[in-house]
């Protein structure tokens, strides 16, 4: 079943008690199932306050992160290997059916040159047994392709598709983004089919990362498409009105990209929303 959601970055930079007791009251108060959390520090996130938000407010959790460029995993898999495994922990003792996102590499890190055999290989032994373990957790570990000036690993759904054959686990997910989609593929139909059914997590983030309906995304083919491969995973808005000093150079937001959160809330989600019912993709 679709479910709806919005990413914390919304309304905070950060997953503290503080940020987490706004995101989640928000999106219960805007109808929006599943708040997506920013992993980025593990170690940091009071895991019973978290739950008992979610207990609370009926939200129900999902996870992405960007391994640190210390320990980017084409050149440091081990290292990789053990942030990522303490961050599946972290993330499945949350609740979530997913840890998704650059779990392959560093956002901004570029090597300079077209991968290599050598990265992808050294990316799959680090996310082999990964992968294992949210399979034995009943997760799925998502790679979301990104766009060229991000990283020169994945850029499109193709190459995710080859490195999850690659790793060769079922637990592994493509995690699509409109934004980087938009740069990337041909259509949003193509990487749909280039990813082979394994599309099960979609960010639906605008041309500019701002108000959905207010860029260049073709939200309506996304939306027809979407339904054609009869997707029934997570649809989570991603706008980076709040700044996250962590991805802050990675992402290139260096202007005000809305007028604040309540714009996405009540201009850009409530359009996405009506596309999606029209498209016959959820209910009305």
């Amino acid at each position: 079943m679709i479910r709806f959601g919005m990413h914390s970055s919304l309304w905070t930079s950060a997953w503290t008690r503080e940020g987490a007791e706004t995101s989640v009251a928000e999106c219960a108060r805007h109808g929006f199932e599943v708040v997506e959390i920013a992993l980025l520090e593990p170690d940091a996130i009071d895991i019973q306050h978290s739950l008992s938000l979610f207990a609370r407010y009926g939200v129900a959790p999902t996870a992405s992160l960007c391994l640190p460029e210390a320990i980017e995993a084409t050149r440091h898999p081990q290292e990789a290997q053990a942030f990522l495994m303490r961050a599946l922990d972290v993330a499945h003792a949350l609740g979530c059916n997913t840890l998704s996102g650059v779990t392959y590499s560093a956002l901004g890190y570029r090597s300079g040159a077209a991968p290599t055999e050598a990265e992808y290989d050294a990316i799959a032994r680090a996310l082999k047994p990964v992968a294992k373990r949210a399979a034995d957790y009943g997760m799925s570990l998502g790679l979301e392709p990104c766009n060229r000036y991000e990283t020169h690993l994945l850029n499109t759904a193709a190459q995710a598709r080859a490195l999850i054959d690659r790793i060769d686990e079922p637990a592994l997910m493509i995690h699509l983004d409109t934004y980087h989609a938009n740069i990337e593929e041909k259509s949003f139909a193509d990487a749909l089919a280039d990813g082979g059914g394994r599309v099960r997590y979609v960010h639906l983030s605008e041309s500019d990362r701002g108000v959905p309906g207010s860029g260049n995304v073709h939200w309506r083919g996304v939306m027809t498409a979407l339904k054609g491969v009869h997707f029934s995973g997570d649809l989570v808005i991603e706008s980076f009105v709040t700044s996250m000093p962590q991805l802050a150079a990675a992402l290139s937001v260096w202007r005000p990209v809305a007028s604040g959160a309540e714009e996405v809330l009540k201009v850009g989600a409530p359009y996405l929303r009506s596309l999606a019912q029209a498209s016959g993709l959820i209910a009305a």
